[in-house]
């Protein structure tokens, strides 16, 4: 007996990309690739209340737009519709599951050939081909297995090779691939706004991760074919992401291709704001029903309870987040240490410049930051220089021409802006915990500052140059001993195999 597939053909500049679509065996969905073509497998669609009504209503719709039924039917269809609307018993033939089940798949998909291999996948090309038509889209269907055409699975091109992705969060994704260059071929996907203008080797709209059939089932083809490990940012899938869904919906497809994989996390996804105040003297989720605090609060609890079952590594990119995360390994930050290098002596202006540039406000503490640096600013003290959103290239600029650059004064720890403040040679200032720096393999040069004692240390710099600039210079040699990619690439060797 044939079996009831639809081998679906899209032709793009890279070629023709085929997908199977086939009904699961299971109630459970599932991708896998088969001589060379993606084999999706769809659970059949469960009857529900007034489906068959949908159905007859789809159909005479189609008919009447190719004008296949004259007025005498119409007629006759539209009192069997009346009918059908007042029956709510769930009951549809396997060809109405079918057709309901892959019609609105094949439609977000739009291929270009439909390779039917049985009768009741037929009817289902031939309505997607309707519904083409109408569109002024052309879909041809073919009723003839020999004529589809089967992909030979090409040989990898390399043993080893890395994807990380979704998110690329503040370019650290595609930096990590720059340092394991030379040992394994690593690429990058970006989903995320490109706003801030991280380079990446993959990039997608958020409207094409979250709803572009053929962008997910290309980027699931060519990984499945390809890729050898996968690091999940932020807990997210790689392949498309439905409301809710979590990297775990990618891992049993991953597990069955043999395909190793693991966990990145960045920051506030995985920081449990409830445990955080518990440590942190000074947290930004000091009041659990602060809205913000709430929504945070209510991901972290989901993600944990998935991230409770997961076996695969996971790595932290800040050492804080070794507080929250059992069994974590340390994957720290990587920053461009040579494109940040600044010739601009420190604190040579009699009036320095204090950059305050955060990533989000509420987290790092802006509203301490913004009134005790404007009040300096007033008195003459320093200049003040606020910026958010900013594309990366120029804030790079803006950092190596300050002199003093304050990071975040409520996590407890340092991130990417002061590790390129570091780099840039700038005095770099921000509250990190004395629980934080016990955990770096090296003394810390960024001062100490809380909200209670800002003014007073941006000060104590500006009046004691000479200490303030010796912290600038402890600075770009802790970046270039911890944060230029070679720690990186140590961390993620034993996930990856070696060298």
């Amino acid at each position: 007996m044939t079996q009831p597939d639809l081998r679906a053909v899209v032709h793009s500049g890279a070629g023709a990309q085929v997908t199977v679509f086939r009904p699961s065996a299971t109630r459970e969905s599932s991708k896998e690739l088969v001589d060379g073509a993606l084999v999706v497998h769809v659970p059949l669609r469960e009857p529900q209340s007034g489906d068959r009504y949908k159905m007859v209503l789809s159909e005479l719709k189609a008919d009447m737009a190719h004008g296949r039924v004259g007025r005498a039917e119409q007629l006759l269809r539209r009192a069997w519709l009346k009918m059908l609307k007042l029956d709510h018993r769930p009951r549809l033939s396997k060809a109405q599951q079918l057709e309901l089940t892959f019609g609105g798949l094949l439609d977000r998909l739009q291929p270009d050939i439909l390779y039917a291999q049985d009768t009741a996948m037929l009817a289902v090309a031939i309505r997607a081909a309707d519904r083409a038509k109408l569109q002024k889209r052309a879909l041809k269907v073919v009723h003839q297995e020999a004529d589809a055409p089967r992909q030979q699975s090409a040989p990898r091109e390399h043993q080893r090779r890395l994807l990380i992705g979704p998110v690329n969060s503040a370019g650290q994704a595609w930096l990590w691939a720059q340092a394991l260059e030379q040992v394994v071929p690593t690429e990058t996907l970006s989903t995320t706004s490109a706003k801030f203008e991280f380079p990446a080797h993959r990039t997608a709209t958020a409207e094409q991760y979250k709803g572009d059939l053929r962008w997910q089932l290309d980027l699931t083809a060519w990984a499945l074919a390809e890729v050898t490990h996968v690091l999940f940012e932020a807990g997210r899938p790689m392949f498309g992401q439905l409301p809710g869904q979590l990297w775990t919906s990618d891992v049993p497809m991953l597990d069955k291709a043999g395909i190793r994989h693991g966990l990145v996390f960045h920051g506030s996804e995985i920081r449990d704001p409830a445990k955080h105040r518990q440590l942190f003297e000074h947290s930004p989720f000091q009041n659990p029903d602060d809205d913000f605090t709430r929504r945070l609060q209510a991901a972290n609890d989901v993600l944990r309870r998935h991230l409770a079952s997961y076996d695969g590594p996971v790595f932290v990119t800040t050492p804080d987040l070794l507080e929250f995360v059992d069994n974590g390994t340390w994957l720290p930050l990587t920053v461009d240490v040579n494109a940040l290098a600044s010739d601009r002596p420190v604190l040579e202006r009699e009036v320095p410049v204090v950059l305050h540039a955060p990533s989000s406000s509420a987290l790092k503490g802006s509203a301490y930051v913004d009134p005790v640096l404007t009040d300096l600013d007033a008195r003459g003290v320093i200049k003040y220089q606020r910026v958010e959103g900013v594309r990366h290239s120029e804030l790079a600029a803006l950092v190596r021409d300050a002199d003093i650059v304050v990071d975040q004064l409520m996590l407890g720890s340092y991130g990417v802006l002061a590790c390129e403040a570091m780099a840039a040679g700038r005095v770099t200032v921000g509250h990190v915990a004395d629980r934080v720096r016990a955990l770096v393999p090296a003394e810390l040069p960024i001062a100490e500052a809380t909200p209670s004692d800002l003014g007073a240390v941006i000060e104590r710099l500006v009046s004691d140059r000479e200490t303030a600039r010796k912290l600038a210079d402890g600075g770009a040699a802790y970046v270039r001993e911890l944060h230029d990619g070679r720690r990186a690439v140590e961390a993620l060797l034993p996930f990856l195999g070696g060298r």
